[in-house]
């Protein structure tokens, strides 16, 4: 196990030795053209030390590549080109660097040949490498039509349905059973209990095989089910023993579910999706995993359009949000604010997500009606005369993430209420007697919050 790790450690710089090939070679190659274009008598002895850092690099890249390889982690038929063309490389670039190093002794023809030929195999081998970790489609999948066409990019789409919202996707029902039934079961079932192992339900595969538990919660590399699928496929241990291996996304799918506890009833709202997870989770099911606003996961119905006409008439602008969201957007169009239009709005409280009062007259008690919008996400107040009385009314505000004080009579005994608002990730204090220093507390003391306060 120790061995295995370790290899492990090392096979992860692939990707930082990689790229040192690619820099070297094409350094060399421009070098001497630039060279041959400039009529130099001499050839740089730069030319094939280039080649050699190239050769040496390569062969690190090749090494580590090869570790890399043998975790398991990519399917065999797309590794055996990637691999052989990696060891290829490191050939060319070691007989280039000796043709280099001599180069008085080998004709033009050979020197043009191998830089074109090394040309040509890095860009198949970056090709292949690409293909390996975001799929064989990632150079052309954003193309346009013509092009994809001329390359002959097939139009099929994955068998998997896109799932859109993370809050009502469950991590086993909707991820990693998917996968269990289409690779596994098959062998590990209720009928075929290969290893004394059934994946057919949650409960059997909680109950494991022959020799216990094939799932160490929280510990994937103790994790037996998952040392199996990531094993070399010419080991007689690998599963599944037929060419239809879990592809990499599927792999990274089941290593993540069991890093985050294995649960088989946690929603993905509810585990950590690291970085490396959200583009799998995206591209294979079409969970975009990125936090969303509020304003994005509230569900209602369409408001009556004539609720929408009478706060028009009472002097507001309503737009929505969007064909799919019934929120509104509102904003006061004159300066002469009354309570009654601000009751107008209150009819409507549930739908209000962003609301411009600026350059209103509004008063600090009447902040008190718009403390009772419970989906209040926005809020411009600048160039008004509230003050620390008004900020007090909006405390109770959970999902307010914007708020706008600027110009207005707002001092540092404000701060303790824009403390409370859990939400809140901006607010803007320029030209108010909040004072520089407080600021800059409230805003360290609140990790999520930018304070927008200007020069003293």
């Amino acid at each position: 196990m120790i061995a295995l790790e370790f290899s492990t450690f090392l096979g992860r710089f692939h990707p930082l030795f990689v790229h040192l090939p690619i820099g070297f070679l094409f350094l060399a190659i421009l070098l001497e053209w630039y060279e041959k274009f400039k009529k130099t008598e001499k050839q740089s002895r730069l030319v094939p030390i280039a080649w050699f850092l190239g050769g040496v690099s390569a062969a690190g890249a090749a090494l580590s590549g090869w570790l890399l390889a043998d975790t398991g982690l990519y399917e065999e038929d797309q590794l055996f080109a990637h691999r052989w063309l990696g060891i290829a490389l490191v050939v060319i670039s070691f007989v280039g660097w000796w043709i280099k190093s001599r180069p008085e002794k080998h004709t033009k023809l050979i020197h043009n040949g191998f830089n074109i030929l090394l040309l040509a195999l890095l860009f198949v081998e970056g090709h292949k490498g690409g293909n390996l970790t975001h799929g064989d489609e990632y150079l052309v999948e954003y193309a346009p039509e013509s092009i994809q066409g001329i390359l002959g990019v097939s139009k099929a789409k994955d068998s998997l349905p896109e799932l859109g919202n993370p809050d009502s996707v469950l991590v086993y029902n909707d991820l990693i059973a998917p996968i269990f039934e289409s690779k596994c079961v098959a062998c590990h079932s209720d009928e075929v209990r290969r290893g004394g192992l059934n994946m057919a339900s949650a409960d059997s595969l909680q109950v494991g095989g022959d020799d216990g538990p094939v799932i160490a919660q929280g510990n994937p590399s103790e994790s037996e089910l998952f040392r199996r699928i990531t094993l070399p496929q010419k080991s007689i241990k690998f599963m599944p023993p037929t060419d239809d291996v879990l592809t990499y996304d599927e792999i990274k799918t089941v290593e993540w579910w069991i890093e985050q506890g294995a649960s088989f009833e946690a929603p993905v709202s509810a585990l950590e999706v690291a970085e490396n997870m959200k583009p799998v989770l995206l591209r294979r099911y079409g969970l975009n995993t990125e936090p969303r606003p509020w304003y994005e996961t509230v569900q209602l119905s369409p408001l009556d359009s004539t609720q929408i006409s009478a706060l028009r008439e009472s002097g507001f602008t309503v737009k929505s949000l969007g064909a799919e969201n019934p929120l509104l957007d509102i904003k006061f169009s004159g300066t002469d604010l009354t309570q009654g239009q601000l009751a107008e709005l209150e009819k409507v409280k549930d739908y209000v997500t962003w609301l411009s009062l600026a350059r209103t007259n509004v008063k600090n008690e009447w902040l008190s009606v718009v403390s009772q919008f419970p989906n209040l996400t926005r809020l411009q107040l600048e160039k008004t005369t509230i003050s620390d009385e008004g900020v007090a009314h909006l405390s109770g505000l959970k999902h307010l993430e914007a708020l706008n004080l600027y110009g207005t009579n707002v001092t540092d005994s404000c701060l303790a209420d824009l403390q409370k608002l859990e939400g809140l990730k901006r607010v803007y204090l320029w030209g108010t007697k909040v004072t520089q220093a407080n600021a800059k507390s409230l805003q360290e003391g609140k990790e999520t919050l930018e304070v927008i306060i200007g020069e003293s």
